[in-house]
């Protein structure tokens, strides 16, 4: 009989070991059993819960990426609008359109003027009847400018508002140096020199003053080197070869000369910069000191086109298939806060006010309307005429604006959430000189007093509001309307601010829900691994021992037929 030995069993089983992990990827393996198919099944089982996650995960990813672009398309309108909300930077807004001011100028070729915001508007008639000019004078010509002027000396110069410097030569200066020795020290002096090449063999030196309206002035050292240079005469006090004299400018407003040194006046109308380009003595040049309405028009239309970009965001959101199904692309789809926002936006626009002459102006006063599409549409002429015969109505229809009985009382912040409001305030000041209180209806707990200021309470609904009086005690009616441009900013802003809104936070929820379902997915993932590595090893060894089984089987089936044949 044959027998097997315990080495040749020993190394048999480990031979099947090592195949086992190979047998579960083919579909011939010793037992018959797909174990990869098996153990894939079984994983895929634990990772259907992550799928779903992944899923969710996705789903945020776009409704984040969605809202996004809605706060995008919303700080867009507010940008446009910022200026149109008639606020200074003290109550929050960037820039006043209404206070912002341009002149407008019959000939623009004699001069030009820019204006400060908030100047008082007004009408000129200017008459441009001299330039200022920078004093020029020239020495003699040389024939060179490099060769040796055989000058030794010293003489001192300057402007009329520069401080006098000394200028030193020896014998072999050019006129080249002499040129850089006085630029060296033109910001002291207030005079430049430069070079001119009169001809091919002839180059004279030009002294210029820095400023116009300042005379140059010249001083020999004692060895009479102006006069050798030629830029005085032999006496070495008087200007030898005066190119261009130098003069103030002179210029009539409304009847009034008034003389400067520069050709550029701040200082005659107040708030108003006057560049002078032309004498034109005989000439009355009329110019208007106005509202910007070329701004305020460019700021309405823009908005207009803002708005448009937000409305066919919206409409996207809202659409479906032909079944009636939502669209793919309708991401914010029966969305809530889409739905609260649109809202909002569409309350605001309805905003009507009406004028102490009991006018009622709308959206559509500006020549605004909506079309069939629901989106906004410009009719410029409406536009053009409104801003032009009625602008105060544009600013009240538009703006935040205050009323008050005392011109003593004036707006510095406004941060309320009040879109309008109306009360008395009864202000007493002490003996001392300064406020001791501001009460409403007797009620002295509303507002605080620091200062001249009136600072509306916490908590009240005078919140935010901070109010300057440089009036004796009194009552003061104040009125607040906030008109649709500024009711339509703070609409937006609530929903779509960076840092503290309704979006702002949206967004965060969604990333942090997304960051938690990312942890949640990744260790089911992991787990899942763990447990494909678990059953990979057991199905090897169940392989392993199935084809050790086999092996033995044969090896015992050989010898019983060994046993049989002897």
């Amino acid at each position: 009989m044959t027998t097997v030995s315990s080495t040749s069993s020993t190394t048999t089983t480990t031979t099947a070991a090592s195949t086992g992990y190979a047998a579960l990827s083919s579909s011939d393996s010793g037992t018959g059993i797909d174990y990869a198919t098996l153990i894939e099944a079984k994983v895929q089982a634990r990772l259907v819960k992550s799928d779903r996650i992944d899923a969710k995960i996705t789903a945020n990813e776009a409704k984040i990426s969605a809202y996004t672009d809605l706060q995008d398309l919303l700080q867009t309108v507010n940008s446009s609008i910022d200026g149109l909300r008639n606020r200074s930077t003290s109550t929050g807004a960037s820039s006043n359109l209404f206070g912002q001011r341009t002149a407008y100028i019959g000939d623009d070729d004699v001069f030009s003027a820019t204006v400060d915001d908030d100047t008082d508007v007004g009408t000129y008639s200017v008459v441009v009847q001299q330039l200022a000019t920078k004093h020029k004078i020239g020495a003699d010509s040389v024939t060179s400018k490099t060769d040796a002027l055989g000058q030794s000396g010293s003489f001192t110069l300057q402007a009329a508002d520069g401080t006098a410097v000394t200028i030193s030569m020896e014998s072999d200066d050019s006129l080249t140096d002499l040129r850089d020795a006085i630029n060296a020290q033109k910001t002291t002096s207030g005079v430049t020199a430069s070079i001119v090449q009169v001809s091919d063999s002839s180059y004279q030196l030009i002294l210029t003053a820095n400023n116009t309206g300042e005379g140059i002035s010249l001083t020999d050292g004692g060895d009479g080197v102006l006069g050798s240079l030629g830029l005085t005469d032999s006496d070495g006090t008087t200007i030898k070869n005066e190119l261009v004299a130098v003069q103030d400018a002179i210029v009539e407003i409304d009847g009034v000369t008034i003389t400067r040194s520069s050709n550029t006046i701040d200082d005659a109308i107040e708030g108003v910069t006057l560049n002078l380009y032309t004498a034109s003595p005989d000439t009355a040049v009329s110019m208007e000191v106005s509202t910007d309405l070329s701004s305020i028009k460019s700021a309405i239309s823009d908005f207009v086109d803002a708005y448009n970009a937000y409305r066919d965001f919206v409409v996207q959101q809202q659409a479906t298939t032909s079944d009636g199904t939502k669209s793919d692309d309708a991401t914010l789809f029966a969305d809530s806060l889409l739905r609260q926002i649109t809202s909002s936006v569409s309350s605001a626009l309805n905003t009507t006010i009406t004028t102490d002459d009991g006018t009622v102006l709308s959206m559509a006063s500006l020549g605004i309307t909506f079309d069939s599409s629901n989106n906004l549409e410009l009719d410029e002429d409406t536009l053009n005429t409104m801003l032009t015969d009625n602008l105060d109505g544009v600013k009240q229809l538009l703006g935040l604006n205050m009323t008050a009985s005392s011109s003593q009382l004036s707006l510095l912040r406004y941060n309320s959430n009040q879109s309008s409001l109306s009360f008395t305030l009864d202000i007493v000041r002490g003996d001392d000189g300064t406020l001791s209180s501001a009460s409403v209806d007797g009620d002295d707990s509303l507002f605080t007093v620091s200062g001249n200021r009136i600072v509306g309470a916490t908590g009240t609904a005078y919140e935010g509001i901070v109010l300057v009086y440089s009036g004796s005690s009194g009552s003061v009616d104040v009125d607040f309307s906030q008109g649709l441009a500024d009711k339509l900013y703070s609409a937006i802003s609530s929903a779509a601010d960076d840092y503290d809104s309704d979006l702002t936070s949206a967004i965060d929820d969604l990333e942090t829900t997304d960051t938690e379902l990312e942890s949640r997915s990744s260790d089911i993932k992991t787990k899942a691994e763990a447990y494909r590595t678990t059953l990979t090893a057991y199905y090897a060894r169940l392989e392993a021992a199935a084809e050790t089984a086999a092996l033995l089987l044969q090896q015992l089936t050989y010898t019983d037929s060994s046993d049989s044949s002897s």
